[in-house]
Protein backbone atom coordinates (compact mmCIF):
# COMPACT_ATOMS: atom_id res chain seq x y z
CA UNK A 1 0.00 0.00 0.00
CA UNK A 2 1.52 3.61 -1.04
CA UNK A 3 2.05 5.75 1.72
CA UNK A 4 -0.64 8.31 0.80
CA UNK A 5 -2.99 5.66 0.78
CA UNK A 6 -2.19 4.49 4.63
CA UNK A 7 -2.16 7.90 5.76
CA UNK A 8 -5.55 8.55 4.38
CA UNK A 9 -7.20 4.81 5.96
CA UNK A 10 -5.62 6.01 8.64
CA UNK A 11 -7.62 9.25 9.06
CA UNK A 12 -10.64 8.06 8.40
CA UNK A 13 -10.38 5.13 10.43
CA UNK A 14 -9.57 7.98 13.07
CA UNK A 15 -13.26 9.42 12.95
CA UNK A 16 -15.23 6.13 12.09
CA UNK A 17 -13.78 3.05 12.17
CA UNK A 18 -16.56 1.13 10.41
CA UNK A 19 -15.83 3.42 7.43
CA UNK A 20 -13.74 0.86 5.60
CA UNK A 21 -16.57 -2.14 5.91
CA UNK A 22 -19.22 0.74 4.33
CA UNK A 23 -17.55 1.34 1.39
CA UNK A 24 -16.44 -2.10 0.19
CA UNK A 25 -19.86 -2.82 -1.16
CA UNK A 26 -19.74 0.86 -2.84
CA UNK A 27 -16.21 0.24 -3.97
CA UNK A 28 -17.16 -3.19 -5.71
CA UNK A 29 -19.88 -1.56 -7.45
CA UNK A 30 -17.62 1.04 -8.75
CA UNK A 31 -15.45 -1.22 -10.28
CA UNK A 32 -18.00 -2.67 -12.23
CA UNK A 33 -19.15 0.48 -13.13
CA UNK A 34 -16.09 1.88 -14.50
CA UNK A 35 -14.58 -1.62 -16.11
CA UNK A 36 -17.63 -3.83 -17.20
CA UNK A 37 -17.89 -3.92 -20.65
CA UNK A 38 -19.35 -6.61 -23.06
CA UNK A 39 -21.05 -8.50 -20.94
CA UNK A 40 -18.25 -8.79 -18.59
CA UNK A 41 -17.89 -7.79 -15.10
CA UNK A 42 -15.38 -5.29 -13.74
CA UNK A 43 -13.74 -7.98 -11.98
CA UNK A 44 -13.54 -10.53 -15.33
CA UNK A 45 -12.35 -7.91 -17.49
CA UNK A 46 -9.55 -6.50 -15.01
CA UNK A 47 -8.59 -10.17 -14.49
CA UNK A 48 -8.19 -10.79 -18.25
CA UNK A 49 -5.59 -8.11 -18.25
CA UNK A 50 -3.74 -9.33 -15.34
CA UNK A 51 -5.03 -6.93 -13.12
CA UNK A 52 -5.54 -7.78 -9.64
CA UNK A 53 -9.50 -6.55 -9.07
CA UNK A 54 -8.33 -6.01 -5.22
CA UNK A 55 -6.06 -4.01 -5.50
CA UNK A 56 -8.77 -1.62 -7.80
CA UNK A 57 -11.18 -2.10 -5.43
CA UNK A 58 -8.94 -1.03 -2.58
CA UNK A 59 -8.19 2.05 -4.54
CA UNK A 60 -11.97 2.94 -4.78
CA UNK A 61 -12.15 2.22 -0.85
CA UNK A 62 -9.02 4.76 0.10
CA UNK A 63 -11.15 7.28 -2.15
CA UNK A 64 -14.00 6.72 -0.32
CA UNK A 65 -13.19 6.96 3.19
CA UNK A 66 -10.62 10.03 2.31
CA UNK A 67 -14.09 11.68 1.07
CA UNK A 68 -15.93 11.29 4.35
CA UNK A 69 -13.36 12.11 6.20
CA UNK A 70 -12.56 15.45 4.27
CA UNK A 71 -16.09 16.09 4.34
CA UNK A 72 -16.74 15.32 8.03
CA UNK A 73 -13.10 17.31 9.27
CA UNK A 74 -13.99 20.31 7.37
CA UNK A 75 -18.23 20.99 7.78
CA UNK A 76 -18.37 24.31 7.88
CA UNK A 77 -16.05 24.79 4.84
CA UNK A 78 -19.32 22.68 2.84
CA UNK A 79 -21.75 24.31 4.27
CA UNK A 80 -21.59 27.68 2.35
CA UNK A 81 -21.45 25.42 -0.98
CA UNK A 82 -25.65 26.21 -1.84
CA UNK A 83 -24.90 29.98 -0.99
CA UNK A 84 -21.88 30.16 -3.15
CA UNK A 85 -23.85 28.10 -6.09
CA UNK A 86 -26.18 30.29 -6.12
CA UNK A 87 -23.90 33.21 -6.26
CA UNK A 88 -21.74 31.56 -9.09
CA UNK A 89 -25.42 30.82 -11.18
CA UNK A 90 -25.84 34.57 -10.55
CA UNK A 91 -22.61 35.56 -12.19
CA UNK A 92 -22.76 33.31 -15.24
CA UNK A 93 -26.11 34.78 -16.10
CA UNK A 94 -25.26 38.24 -15.72
CA UNK A 95 -21.83 37.75 -17.17
CA UNK A 96 -24.15 35.90 -20.75
CA UNK A 97 -25.40 39.40 -21.18
CA UNK A 98 -21.79 41.16 -21.13
CA UNK A 99 -20.35 41.51 -25.02
CA UNK A 100 -18.66 38.50 -25.74
CA UNK A 101 -16.07 37.88 -28.54
CA UNK A 102 -15.24 34.28 -30.16
CA UNK A 103 -11.42 34.29 -31.10
CA UNK A 104 -8.36 32.29 -32.50
CA UNK A 105 -4.85 33.67 -31.96
CA UNK A 106 -1.53 32.94 -33.70
CA UNK A 107 1.27 34.46 -31.22
CA UNK A 108 4.60 34.51 -33.03
CA UNK A 109 7.91 35.08 -31.10
CA UNK A 110 11.01 36.25 -32.85
CA UNK A 111 13.67 34.08 -32.93
CA UNK A 112 17.51 34.35 -33.38
CA UNK A 113 17.36 33.42 -37.23
CA UNK A 114 13.86 35.34 -37.40
CA UNK A 115 14.03 38.59 -35.59
CA UNK A 116 10.97 41.09 -35.02
CA UNK A 117 11.20 42.25 -38.57
CA UNK A 118 10.89 38.94 -40.32
CA UNK A 119 8.40 37.66 -37.79
CA UNK A 120 6.25 41.10 -38.74
CA UNK A 121 6.94 39.87 -42.52
CA UNK A 122 5.40 36.46 -41.59
CA UNK A 123 2.47 37.55 -39.83
CA UNK A 124 1.49 39.84 -43.14
CA UNK A 125 2.12 36.71 -44.72
CA UNK A 126 -0.18 34.88 -43.08
CA UNK A 127 -2.61 37.48 -43.32
CA UNK A 128 -2.38 36.94 -47.12
CA UNK A 129 -2.91 33.13 -46.76
CA UNK A 130 -5.20 32.95 -44.90
CA UNK A 131 -7.54 35.90 -47.18
CA UNK A 132 -6.77 33.47 -50.17
CA UNK A 133 -8.48 30.75 -48.20
CA UNK A 134 -5.83 28.92 -45.86
CA UNK A 135 -6.78 27.50 -42.40
CA UNK A 136 -6.17 29.70 -39.86
CA UNK A 137 -6.34 27.23 -37.18
CA UNK A 138 -4.30 25.04 -39.38
CA UNK A 139 -1.55 27.51 -39.39
CA UNK A 140 -1.63 28.03 -35.70
CA UNK A 141 -1.15 24.62 -35.46
CA UNK A 142 2.02 24.82 -37.03
CA UNK A 143 3.31 28.63 -36.23
CA UNK A 144 2.17 30.14 -32.82
CA UNK A 145 3.72 29.72 -29.94
CA UNK A 146 0.97 30.50 -27.70
CA UNK A 147 -0.34 27.26 -25.86
CA UNK A 148 -3.45 27.29 -27.81
CA UNK A 149 -1.41 26.47 -30.53
CA UNK A 150 -2.39 22.22 -29.84
CA UNK A 151 -6.16 23.40 -30.39
CA UNK A 152 -5.77 25.43 -33.21
CA UNK A 153 -5.62 28.58 -31.32
CA UNK A 154 -8.77 28.43 -30.46
CA UNK A 155 -9.89 31.33 -27.66
CA UNK A 156 -13.25 30.25 -27.74
CA UNK A 157 -15.98 32.96 -26.29
CA UNK A 158 -14.63 35.47 -23.93
CA UNK A 159 -15.81 38.57 -22.32
CA UNK A 160 -14.40 41.51 -24.30
CA UNK A 161 -13.77 43.56 -21.28
CA UNK A 162 -11.56 40.57 -19.85
CA UNK A 163 -8.70 41.19 -22.83
CA UNK A 164 -6.39 44.00 -22.55
CA UNK A 165 -7.15 47.25 -23.44
CA UNK A 166 -4.99 47.04 -26.82
CA UNK A 167 -6.41 43.05 -27.70
CA UNK A 168 -9.75 45.00 -26.90
CA UNK A 169 -9.25 47.72 -29.64
CA UNK A 170 -7.85 45.05 -31.68
CA UNK A 171 -10.76 42.96 -31.48
CA UNK A 172 -13.06 46.09 -32.18
CA UNK A 173 -11.68 47.32 -34.97
CA UNK A 174 -11.65 43.66 -36.81
CA UNK A 175 -14.94 42.66 -38.52
CA UNK A 176 -16.58 39.12 -37.94
CA UNK A 177 -15.02 36.39 -40.62
CA UNK A 178 -11.31 38.43 -40.83
CA UNK A 179 -8.09 38.03 -39.25
CA UNK A 180 -6.24 41.51 -37.25
CA UNK A 181 -3.42 43.61 -38.25
CA UNK A 182 -0.28 42.22 -36.35
CA UNK A 183 0.37 43.79 -32.99
CA UNK A 184 3.40 43.65 -31.56
CA UNK A 185 2.81 43.32 -27.47
CA UNK A 186 6.13 42.57 -24.90
CA UNK A 187 8.02 41.29 -27.81
CA UNK A 188 5.72 39.22 -29.43
CA UNK A 189 4.07 39.51 -32.79
CA UNK A 190 -0.24 38.74 -32.48
CA UNK A 191 -2.59 37.76 -34.64
CA UNK A 192 -6.39 37.64 -33.97
CA UNK A 193 -8.95 35.97 -35.85
CA UNK A 194 -12.75 37.23 -34.96
CA UNK A 195 -15.11 34.80 -35.14
CA UNK A 196 -18.77 36.14 -33.60
CA UNK A 197 -19.41 38.15 -31.38
CA UNK A 198 -22.78 38.20 -28.37
CA UNK A 199 -24.20 40.87 -27.37
CA UNK A 200 -26.84 40.24 -24.19
CA UNK A 201 -27.08 36.59 -25.11
CA UNK A 202 -27.60 36.86 -28.34
CA UNK A 203 -25.13 35.80 -30.93
CA UNK A 204 -25.04 37.86 -34.20
CA UNK A 205 -26.02 36.32 -37.57
CA UNK A 206 -22.69 35.14 -38.39
CA UNK A 207 -23.09 32.59 -35.82
CA UNK A 208 -26.34 30.87 -37.28
CA UNK A 209 -25.63 27.52 -38.27
CA UNK A 210 -26.73 26.40 -41.78
CA UNK A 211 -27.41 23.94 -43.97
CA UNK A 212 -27.25 24.30 -48.36
CA UNK A 213 -27.89 22.65 -51.51
CA UNK A 214 -26.21 23.35 -54.24
CA UNK A 215 -25.89 22.88 -57.94
CA UNK A 216 -22.83 23.38 -59.59
CA UNK A 217 -22.60 23.26 -63.40
CA UNK A 218 -18.90 22.60 -64.84
CA UNK A 219 -17.46 24.98 -67.14
CA UNK A 220 -14.91 24.09 -69.96
CA UNK A 221 -11.46 25.19 -69.09
CA UNK A 222 -11.99 27.51 -72.63
CA UNK A 223 -15.27 28.56 -71.48
CA UNK A 224 -15.50 32.57 -72.70
CA UNK A 225 -18.42 35.06 -71.47
CA UNK A 226 -20.58 34.06 -74.14
CA UNK A 227 -20.67 30.75 -72.81
CA UNK A 228 -20.50 31.46 -69.09
CA UNK A 229 -23.86 33.58 -70.38
CA UNK A 230 -25.66 30.45 -71.86
CA UNK A 231 -24.79 28.08 -68.39
CA UNK A 232 -26.37 30.76 -66.23
CA UNK A 233 -29.24 30.81 -68.43
CA UNK A 234 -29.64 27.13 -68.41
CA UNK A 235 -28.80 27.32 -64.63
CA UNK A 236 -31.72 30.02 -63.87
CA UNK A 237 -34.06 27.50 -65.91
CA UNK A 238 -32.87 24.46 -64.59
CA UNK A 239 -33.52 25.48 -61.13
CA UNK A 240 -36.81 27.49 -61.75
CA UNK A 241 -38.96 24.78 -60.17
CA UNK A 242 -36.93 23.66 -57.43
CA UNK A 243 -38.95 23.73 -54.50
CA UNK A 244 -36.51 21.89 -51.91
CA UNK A 245 -33.02 20.62 -51.20
CA UNK A 246 -33.63 17.31 -52.75
CA UNK A 247 -34.22 18.91 -56.01
CA UNK A 248 -31.13 21.04 -55.70
CA UNK A 249 -29.42 17.42 -54.88
CA UNK A 250 -30.80 15.98 -57.93
CA UNK A 251 -29.95 18.03 -60.08
CA UNK A 252 -26.30 18.53 -59.23
CA UNK A 253 -26.23 14.98 -59.26
CA UNK A 254 -27.16 15.33 -63.24
CA UNK A 255 -24.41 17.87 -63.78
CA UNK A 256 -22.01 15.22 -62.67
CA UNK A 257 -19.37 17.92 -61.44
CA UNK A 258 -18.57 15.54 -58.80
CA UNK A 259 -18.87 18.11 -56.05
CA UNK A 260 -21.12 16.91 -52.75
CA UNK A 261 -24.28 18.97 -53.26
CA UNK A 262 -24.64 19.65 -49.38
CA UNK A 263 -22.62 21.54 -47.19
CA UNK A 264 -24.37 20.69 -44.12
CA UNK A 265 -24.34 22.61 -39.70
CA UNK A 266 -21.89 24.68 -40.64
CA UNK A 267 -21.31 28.48 -39.36
CA UNK A 268 -22.17 31.31 -41.86
CA UNK A 269 -18.98 33.34 -40.77
CA UNK A 270 -16.60 30.15 -41.99
CA UNK A 271 -17.76 30.77 -45.43
CA UNK A 272 -15.93 33.87 -47.26
CA UNK A 273 -17.10 37.02 -47.45
CA UNK A 274 -19.26 37.13 -50.76
CA UNK A 275 -20.90 34.00 -50.04
CA UNK A 276 -21.77 35.14 -46.53
CA UNK A 277 -23.61 38.25 -48.27
CA UNK A 278 -25.31 35.71 -50.64
CA UNK A 279 -26.41 33.51 -47.52
CA UNK A 280 -27.85 36.09 -45.50
CA UNK A 281 -30.03 37.27 -48.35
CA UNK A 282 -31.58 33.49 -49.18
CA UNK A 283 -34.71 32.56 -48.12
CA UNK A 284 -35.52 28.68 -47.12
CA UNK A 285 -36.12 26.48 -50.22
CA UNK A 286 -35.61 29.55 -52.47
CA UNK A 287 -32.57 29.05 -55.31
CA UNK A 288 -30.43 31.71 -55.76
CA UNK A 289 -29.18 33.52 -58.84
CA UNK A 290 -26.01 31.60 -60.19
CA UNK A 291 -22.61 32.40 -58.70
CA UNK A 292 -19.70 32.40 -60.74
CA UNK A 293 -16.28 30.22 -59.73
CA UNK A 294 -13.16 29.60 -61.37
CA UNK A 295 -14.64 26.64 -63.12
CA UNK A 296 -18.01 26.45 -62.56
CA UNK A 297 -21.34 28.05 -62.02
CA UNK A 298 -23.54 27.63 -58.76
CA UNK A 299 -26.98 28.28 -57.59
CA UNK A 300 -27.49 27.27 -53.43
CA UNK A 301 -30.69 26.90 -51.72
CA UNK A 302 -30.90 27.10 -47.99
CA UNK A 303 -32.22 24.11 -46.50
CA UNK A 304 -32.19 25.58 -42.96
CA UNK A 305 -30.85 28.39 -40.28
CA UNK A 306 -30.58 27.79 -36.89
CA UNK A 307 -29.28 30.41 -34.16
CA UNK A 308 -27.54 28.89 -31.43
CA UNK A 309 -28.85 29.42 -28.28
CA UNK A 310 -26.55 30.05 -24.94
CA UNK A 311 -26.21 27.17 -23.08
CA UNK A 312 -25.85 27.76 -19.22
CA UNK A 313 -24.66 24.65 -16.63
CA UNK A 314 -26.77 23.38 -14.70
CA UNK A 315 -27.16 24.16 -10.98
CA UNK A 316 -25.83 20.30 -9.92
CA UNK A 317 -23.05 21.29 -12.40
CA UNK A 318 -22.07 24.11 -11.10
CA UNK A 319 -22.53 22.78 -6.98
CA UNK A 320 -20.67 19.40 -8.58
CA UNK A 321 -17.49 22.05 -9.62
CA UNK A 322 -17.80 24.21 -6.56
CA UNK A 323 -17.51 21.27 -4.26
CA UNK A 324 -14.69 19.63 -6.35
CA UNK A 325 -12.62 23.17 -5.87
CA UNK A 326 -13.27 22.98 -2.16
CA UNK A 327 -12.77 19.35 -1.72
CA UNK A 328 -9.38 19.62 -4.11
CA UNK A 329 -8.19 22.02 -2.11
CA UNK A 330 -8.79 21.19 1.45
CA UNK A 331 -7.52 17.69 0.28
CA UNK A 332 -4.42 18.39 -1.05
CA UNK A 333 -3.84 20.93 1.91
CA UNK A 334 -5.04 18.43 4.62
CA UNK A 335 -2.83 15.27 3.15
CA UNK A 336 0.12 17.31 2.89
CA UNK A 337 -0.40 18.02 6.99
CA UNK A 338 0.04 13.82 7.26
CA UNK A 339 3.02 13.93 5.03
CA UNK A 340 4.68 15.79 7.51
CA UNK A 341 3.26 14.29 10.85
CA UNK A 342 4.54 10.99 9.37
CA UNK A 343 7.82 12.10 8.33
CA UNK A 344 8.55 13.43 11.80
CA UNK A 345 7.05 10.30 13.52
CA UNK A 346 9.47 8.27 11.41
CA UNK A 347 12.57 10.15 12.21
CA UNK A 348 11.86 10.47 16.28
Amino acid sequence: MLIDEALKLEAGISVNPTLVGRSRETARRLVDENFALNGKSGTERLRDEGIDARNVQAKFITDIVWAEFIRFKFQSKFSDLEQVTDMVLDRIKANAKQPQVKLSEIVLLPEPNRPLDRTLVLANEIIKAVNRGADFNAIARQYSAAGTSGNGGALGWIMLDQLPPEIQDLVKQTEIGTISAPLQRDGLVILIQNEGRRQDGVADPSQDIVTLARAVYPLGKDANNADKLEAAAKLERDTATAKSCDDIVVLNNSYNAGVKSLIENVTIGSFNRPLQSLINNLKVAVPSKPLAFNDSLSVFMLCNRQSPTISLPSRDDIYRAEFDKVFGSLSERYLLRLRRAAVIETDS
